[in-house]
């Protein structure tokens, strides 16, 4: 730990002195909690420090204040972040942010100096002490829970008050309970042993959580560093790696030192965009989360479940499952409702189509409850859900599902799949013992062709082309299967004369096409939708197919001919009358002519 002598200093001696001391030899000491200039360079470093041009900096009045007021109270050191870190020193500065928390607990008494507050305001809600910088800053936050003593001073240094005189006001302020701000008894000169404070490790995460919740930082990792010592836990330092990636860091470490499940008690507001096709891992992805979310507690027993883990599948946790009548799960977590105690507070889960037991969160804008418990599941959470990126397994299939035709006359909206063109290595057929884990497709009376096919993954290859024929009229389509970009599923259409092409020139006529989009003929549109299923490391893509077909006209010599032939057969039975009076109305049909 590096400090800084207050004095006495040599008279017209211009360089200041610092220490480094370690462990026991750390003397008594007192420290400042301030903001930093809006300008950094303002504020004294380290380096300036060393070249004795302290003096020159516009900030320096501030630390010799402070310097001052520590010699006043009899404290021969301080210890301020601007220049007694290195901060040019990456491993120096990622000890002392893991370390910062104790620094302002084990010092004798900090001061925290409000340099936009005016000392004859800072009585009331609405004072200028209210509205003070230094009540949105992150770092400030364990700045204020973590001294014993914490004195505050305005812009010209008068006393306001101490902590534990100003609780009212500041709880208020920061939405902190009154019960963290009261010094322990074992060193409050102030209060009495019947009215201790409470440790802040006493608080739940959602809690801790909550009172960071409208903290700012200027980095925006730093709003998950500056929380490390206030959940007692340690990790490096990695700037650049964003804040939401630092916070799932933080995260992630708090679960290894504390199983209190409050931390999966949050909620998003109704016009955050951060979850994925509304789904969402299980940590959350600020402290702003837990912003309405601060009263949950955790149970004080906990099941005799398996510790949360960080895995490569996400994050591997027991809860007990109740299943919804939509198919959603709900997850149970090992607290309590507030105000109805017997039951337990839950969160939504959502099955995710990416192997066995894999989840997200779902309706991350409200928290559940239950008051009986499912049974404990072992499952994982994807943090963050997003498993829909083109991720290649050993073997991907099509897999046809469903075949769907619409017209305004429905006797012409009937199409079945007559046929198909592909290399016979493509069928995933039973019995073939290396596809023996795919499941298998019910024959569909709509299909003579097979039902699952092997992708050939190599991007625009052609897989297979199912020829699927109109049964009103025989009119033919050709849809083409194959890989497109980023190992997606692909399509093309087209037509064919009297004799079908080969895989060949079918492979050099092939457009591909994503999913979802509409492809025309002159009588057909086509549009195939895509359902992408992974189990057993093979991915299955679910095709269904929709078709709005187009009529053809018939020429007036196909209208005479059948004419004809419905007025022959006029005389004979019923069944046959009927049936050639609705053949000729629907060549009427297709002709317009009613």
């Amino acid at each position: 730990m590096r400090l800084l002598k207050t004095g006495p200093y040599v008279p017209g001696a211009e360089k200041l002195e610092l220490i480094e001391k370690w462990g026991v030899d750390i003397p008594h000491y007192a420290i400042l909690s301030h903001t930093w200039s809006s300008n950094p360079d303002d504020e004294v470093l380290f380096a300036d420090v060393l070249n004795g041009i302290s003096t020159t900096k516009p900030a320096y009045s501030k630390l010799e204040q402070a310097m001052k007021r520590a010699m006043l109270d009899g404290y021969g050191w301080l210890w301020i972040d601007t220049c007694c870190i290195n901060k040019s020193s990456s491993v120096e500065l990622s000890e002392a942010i893991n370390s910062m928390y104790s620094y302002y607990k084990n010092a004798q008494k900090c001061y925290a100096y409000l340099v936009d507050v005016d000392a004859s305001d800072h009585q009331v809600v609405n004072s200028s002490f209210a509205k003070s910088r230094w009540w949105k800053r992150g770092w400030t936050l364990q700045e204020l829970l973590a001294p014993s003593t914490l004195e505050f001073f305005a812009s010209n240094w008068q006393s306001l008050g101490y902590k534990y005189e100003l609780r009212p006001i500041i709880s208020s302020i920061t939405g902190i309970d009154d019960d963290y701000l009261r010094p322990p008894p074992a060193t409050s000169p102030f209060d009495t042993v019947e009215n201790p404070g409470l440790p802040v490790e006493h608080a739940s995460i959602a809690k801790r959580m909550s009172w960071a919740s409208t903290r700012e930082t200027t980095r925006e990792e730093d709003l998950a560093y500056c929380l490390i010592g206030l959940f007692e836990v340690n990790m490096p330092m990695l700037y650049g790696e964003g804040g939401q990636r630092a916070f799932y860091r933080l995260q992630e470490e708090i679960m290894g030192a504390n199983e209190d499940q409050s931390l999966f008690a949050w909620i998003k507001l109704e016009d955050d965009k951060t979850t994925v096709n509304g789904l969402h891992g299980l940590l959350a992805d600020s402290p702003r989360d837990f912003r309405h979310t601060g009263s949950v507690i955790p149970y004080s027993a906990l099941a005799d479940y398996s510790v949360t883990t960080v895995t490569a599948r996400g994050l591997s946790v027991t809860l007990p499952l109740t299943q919804k009548a939509d198919g959603k799960m709900i997850a149970a977590l090992q607290c309590p409702v507030q105000g109805r105690y017997n039951d337990w507070l839950a969160v939504y889960l959502q099955k995710l189509n990416i192997g066995s037991n894999v989840y997200a969160r779902a309706d991350c804008n409200k928290l559940a409850s239950v008051s009986e418990r499912g049974k404990p599941q072992g499952l994982y959470v994807r943090q963050p859900p997003n498993f829909v990126p083109r991720t290649v397994y050993p073997d991907h299939f099509f897999q046809l599902r469903s075949l769907s035709a619409h017209w305004e006359d429905s006797e012409l909206a009937e199409y079945e799949v007559i046929n198909v063109i592909c290399d016979k290595s493509r069928y995933a057929l039973k019995g073939t013992s290396q596809y023996r884990a795919i499941p298998l497709a019910e024959p569909q009376p709509w299909s003579l062709a097979p039902m699952i096919y092997r992708v050939d993954k190599t991007e625009g290859a052609l897989t297979a082309t199912l020829v699927m024929r109109r049964k009103t009229d025989g009119e033919s389509l050709l849809l083409l299967l194959g890989a497109g970009r980023d190992l997606s599923a692909a399509f093309g259409i087209c037509e064919f004369g009297d004799v079908f092409p080969t895989n060949i020139e079918l492979q050099q006529v092939f457009r591909p096409r994503p999913a979802g989009q509409y492809m025309e003929l002159d009588y057909h549109t086509v549009r195939v939708q895509v359902e992408e299923i992974v189990r057993l490391e093979q991915k299955i893509y679910f095709l269904d197919i929709e078709i709005t077909a187009r009529p053809v006209a018939p020429t007036a010599s196909e209208m005479i001919e059948d004419a004809i032939d419905a007025f022959d057969v006029f005389h004979k039975p019923g069944v046959e009358r009927k049936a050639a009076k609705g053949a000729l109305l629907g060549k009427m049909k297709r002709f317009r002519l009613t």
